[in-house]
């Protein structure tokens, strides 16, 4: 999910299973220093970082997956299938791939210009959060007539965002409405296969 203002670009990366748990996640500002400050009111074990873009690139999705490895419990024998989109963060990385490969990390790449149907977040969770991220933004202008959200404002409303737009209902609504869990292959009619 990413959100410019006038240029500047912040993203969160979110990750969320069928069992309705979230793994804490990364908020990435568009900055050449990392200020101690941007951290502040983060969601608990999130990570705050930075990129000269603003959006996720290959050595953050290395960080990302590292910090999804610590944060699920799955091994070789017992292993994880993480959906992905077709960014080329995730499909042409090779040291994630062999990093997911070592840790029992099974990567599914979506096909492109279909994670709208395909993917639970992007059915579920980033409308909600779009929703709520707004309202955060508004309720905080009010509360500081005359001051401008910053990145270090930035933080804490992206967390309550995140915090009210991860429920368990919203979560499981979008894996079930994507036929991912509970599996559901009649979940899509052929009229959604025919080519526009």
């Amino acid at each position: 999910m990413s959100s410019g203002e006038r240029g500047v670009n912040t993203t969160i990366v979110c990750c969320e299973n069928a069992a309705c748990s979230c793994v804490p996640p990364i908020i990435i500002y568009k900055r050449k220093r990392m200020p101690n400050e941007l951290k502040v009111g983060a969601p608990p074990g999130a990570i705050v970082t930075i990129s000269d873009t603003g959006y996720i690139n290959a050595d953050i999705f290395i960080e990302w997956l590292k910090h999804f490895i610590s944060n699920v419990k799955f091994s070789n024998d017992n292993k994880v299938l993480l959906l992905l989109d077709g960014h080329t963060t995730h499909s042409k990385n090779l040291d994630a791939i062999l990093l997911a490969r070592e840790n029992g990390v099974i990567l599914l790449q979506l096909a492109g210009h279909t994670t709208h149907r395909l993917q639970p977040l992007d059915v579920s969770f980033f409308k909600p959060m779009e929703m709520y991220f707004t309202q955060a933004i508004q309720k905080w202008l009010r509360t500081n007539p005359g001051s401008a959200v910053s990145p270090y404002t930035m933080t804490a409303l992206l967390s309550e965002a995140y915090s009210r737009s991860a429920s368990i209902v919203t979560i499981s609504n979008g894996f079930r409405a994507t036929g991912v869990w509970p599996v559901d292959r009649g979940v899509f009619s052929d009229v959604d296969f025919v080519a526009i």
